[in-house]
């Protein structure tokens, strides 16, 4: 086989045996974070593109005029796929041939964790907040266009180029409305005046008194007479003046930008624009709550202005005003959506090593890989083991390669330099013991998740391993089960962590007609654990294999109170929780004004974390200090951005929950358990 060269690096030698690459590092590194890529950097956004897998079309609805909200547990890509429609956004400029978007289509991604705004005015009024948020969007819409068109900002002539206009009257209408979208980000329109603004009082006094006294004599003989005149003029006059400064605060609203953004289609014969918005989870329950009010004005608004929101599995909240499936059509990325668009388990599990063959070697041709599958020493089982392993999450098939891959390097023979099953297997416990070390990092002392979830997880692990046993030579499998519907809230920091995986719901056993949902261990558990792998009908269908006994130990962990009260924050009224129940089930919203009621008991753990703080907390406090974790690592294995990590363990490291110091070696913090100090 002859070999060839990428940037001057030789990836086969004359055997075809596999050398060391930087590209080969580099192309399983991208797997792990899509958002390191910087909107600016076309060459990486058309890198993108080439190796995004569509496996189900998803590109085509990101890109159609309708309001989306796309679900997926962290890690499922969906980051990725924002991406990748805004890259068709941006195509859509060109030759529309090479684009699948309406011409001339308008992207603007917006990336909440970077909105500092929308966090500083928490504890603002919600007007506040509509105005960080508008601006925000203001601002995303101004970088984009100058981003896309850099000379928009310096020479008026780009707008013929850019647009394309075919007369000059309407390259002058376009550059009109883009001053008007400038300067009302800069001044806004007036909404309200506030007359607390500093005073300057003058006071002018004057005071003038005139006192006049005569007195006169005559006398005259045989009479006298004696004439006395006095008088008294006082006069007084007082003025003040007062000077009031007013404080006129300009705030935007969804209807100024939907106003400005309408003028600017007309103009520019924009169809439609399309705002990606990324990393809903971030914020908290109130922020989210806040955020859905503004967003239910935009959603349906006819006025070409259509919202694609991410948020995490079970991480958010869109309140009682929008309804999925008529405010928002939902796409979820979740393994049980992927096993529903199959038809069968079966069929979604050979879907599964086919998506991960096409990803692994798609990924790899793009970074200069003409042969992928010779990586692999046995490449069909290799694909097959990377799928149980992923079940769906190309973030955890980046840790699994990167791990093979190292650790191929470190123990093959230079002339047999190639990933093999020991390597395969090694990746998958690596990313599996990850996993279970950052759950169990934020449950220790309950910090961030109640501590009782390592015993619930273990009882699982110890019902699975009698389940294994009790078969002649562990012929029976036991890597999965079924938990009634009811029981699925204990399951949630395990799904989280990826340390089980929810397949399928509205499943029976064989002996009782009970709907139950299919849940299966990672596969990297699986192994550890020697409970065999098996998806037969016949086996995962026992009776034997439903838990819910096992869960039903944990009850008094997931006990309601009934004293447990909510307030609505319009009319300010209290409710129990058992005044709220109707039917069997609660209400959410308050019966009079059906606006969302706020829990106002204190929660049960201490502080109130979003999921990618969890994972942080997790992934810090299962280091040491001799391991020298340093934020990029972190940033990494959560899947969050650098600054983040090292914001937000400033904080904790206030509050004594973890610990920072720096390493002299490398000028870098490293982050560590608190009290796991040398």
């Amino acid at each position: 086989m002859d070999k060839f060269d990428f940037i001057g690096q030789t990836h086969l030698d004359h055997e075809g045996n596999w050398m060391t690459s930087p590209r080969l590092d580099e192309a399983f590194n991208s797997m792990l974070r899509t958002d390191y890529i910087a909107l600016n950097d076309t060459e990486k956004l058309d890198l993108l593109a080439d190796y995004y897998v569509d496996y189900w079309g998803y590109v085509n609805q990101m890109v159609a005029p309708v309001d989306q909200l796309v679900v997926g547990r962290r890690g499922t890509g969906k980051t990725t796929l924002l991406y990748r429609a805004l890259v068709e956004c941006m195509r859509s400029w060109g030759n529309q041939s090479a684009s699948s978007a309406q011409s001339r289509t308008l992207g603007i991604y917006l990336d909440l964790v970077k909105c500092q705004s929308l966090n500083s005015s928490s504890a603002a009024d919600y007007e506040n907040f509509e105005h960080a948020f508008i601006s925000e969007l203001c601002d995303a819409i101004r970088e984009e266009l100058v981003r896309s068109w850099p000379a928009l900002a310096r020479e008026s002539t780009l707008i013929d180029r850019v647009f394309k206009a075919r007369e000059s009257k309407m390259v002058a209408a376009t550059n009109n409305e883009l001053q008007r979208l400038a300067e009302i980000i800069k001044t806004g329109l007036p909404r309200f005046v506030d007359r607390s603004g500093a005073q300057e009082i003058r006071k002018r006094n004057s005071q003038s008194t005139a006192d006049k006294a005569s007195a006169s004599a005559n006398v005259k003989m045989p009479t006298a007479e004696l004439k006395v005149e006095f008088s008294d003029d006082y006069t007084e006059s007082r003025e003040t003046e007062v000077t009031r400064s007013e404080n006129t605060s300009y705030r935007l609203t969804v209807a100024d930008f939907l106003r400005v953004v309408g003028d600017l289609r007309k103009a520019a014969e924009i169809p439609y624009l399309i705002i990606f918005v990324d990393e809903f989870s971030s914020l908290d329950e109130t922020l989210q709550g806040r955020f859905t009010t503004l967003l239910k004005k935009i959603l349906g608004n006819h006025s070409g202005v259509y919202i694609k929101l991410c948020g995490i599995t079970d991480h958010y909240r869109l309140g009682s005003s929008i309804i999925l499936q008529r405010d928002l059509f939902e796409l979820s990325l979740d393994l049980n959506s992927f096993v529903e668009r199959s038809g069968s388990l079966k069929s979604a599990m050979d879907h599964l090593i086919d998506l991960t063959k096409n990803i692994v070697e798609q990924r790899l041709k793009v970074y200069g890989i003409e042969n992928p599958g010779s990586l692999f020493d046995e490449a069909s089982s290799a694909y097959e083991s990377l799928s149980m392993s992923a079940m769906g999450v190309p973030r955890t098939l980046g840790i699994v390669l990167k791990q093979a891959w190292s650790r191929a390097q470190s123990t093959s023979a230079h002339s047999r330099l190639r990933i093999r099953r020991a390597d395969v297997e090694y990746g998958i416990r690596y990313a599996s013991r990850a996993y279970y070390n950052q759950m169990a990092g934020s449950a220790r002392d309950s910090v961030a998740i109640p501590e009782h979830v390592l015993e619930l997880w273990d009882a699982l692990l110890d019902r699975a391993g009698q389940e294994r046993k009790k078969s002649r030579s562990n012929s029976i499998s036991s890597s999965h089960f079924m938990v009634q519907p009811r029981h699925e809230e204990r399951l949630k920091y395990l799904n989280m962590f990826f340390l089980v995986h929810l397949l399928e719901q509205g499943r029976t056993t064989k002996k009782e007609g009970i709907n139950r949902s299919l849940y299966c261990f990672d596969y990297g558990t699986t192994l550890e654990n020697h409970f065999g792998w098996s998806t037969d009908k016949n086996t995962i269908r026992q009776q034997r294999f439903a838990y819910d006994d096992t869960l039903s130990a944990f009850d008094n962990h997931y006990k309601r109170s009934e004293d447990e009260e909510f307030r609505c924050p319009k009319c300010r009224t209290t409710f129990k929780r058992s005044q709220l129940i109707v039917a069997g089930h609660q209400l959410n919203f308050c019966p009079v004004d059906r606006v969302d009621l706020e829990p106002i008991s204190a929660p049960s753990i201490g502080h109130n974390f979003t999921e990618e703080e969890i994972k942080i907390i997790g992934a810090i406090r299962s280091a040491r200090e001799e391991d020298n974790l340093y934020a990029r690592q972190v940033a990494d294995d959560v899947g969050c951005y650098v600054q983040k990590v090292a914001k937000f363990g400033a904080k904790l490291e206030n509050e004594g929950i973890i610990s920072r110091k720096m390493a002299p070696s490398v000028n870098r913090k490293i982050y560590f358990s608190h009290g796991d100090s040398a």
